[in-house]
């Protein structure tokens, strides 16, 4: 099994996230990704950084590190940062509403990853959430 391998720094600033996920999407189209698992990529990486800087309790020193493996497979994401403890793993899925009235925005981001990920694992070691996600490119 061959894997090419990329790290991004996603910081905190306005734009960061931005820069992020077009240099992702230009990783994943040189690798010959497809367009559903380039999606479901993006999808992944965008809320997984989204959710490390806004509820992490991260501050403007301490960047998202997001590295990028690409296997003929899979496309597996690592996404380590520094913020407050958080298991995705340990979250339930958010309880449908039973109107469009009763619905509300958001919340739904960790059900997405998991969804899109044929395997979803997290630890904690040396004071960072190490989430790693494995997204088929099949």
């Amino acid at each position: 099994m061959t894997s090419d391998e990329a790290r991004l720094e996603i910081g905190r600033g306005a734009g960061e996230l931005a820069r992020g996920m077009t240099e992702l999407g230009a990783i994943l189209i040189q690798a010959g990704v497809g367009a559903r698992p380039r999606f479901q990529t993006e999808l992944v990486f965008e809320e997984l950084v989204t959710n490390a800087i806004r509820h992490g309790g991260i501050d403007g020193d301490h960047a998202v590190a997001v590295t990028i493996s690409l296997t003929p497979e899979d496309v597996v994401l690592v996404v380590s940062d520094q913020g407050c403890p958080f298991n995705p793993l340990e979250q339930p899925d958010p309880v449908p509403a039973r109107s469009l009235a009763e619905a509300k925005a958001g919340g739904l981001g960790i059900m997405l990853v998991r969804k899109a990920a044929s395997s979803l694992t997290y630890e904690r070691a040396n004071g960072r959430n190490l989430v790693q996600v494995v997204i088929p490119r099949n």
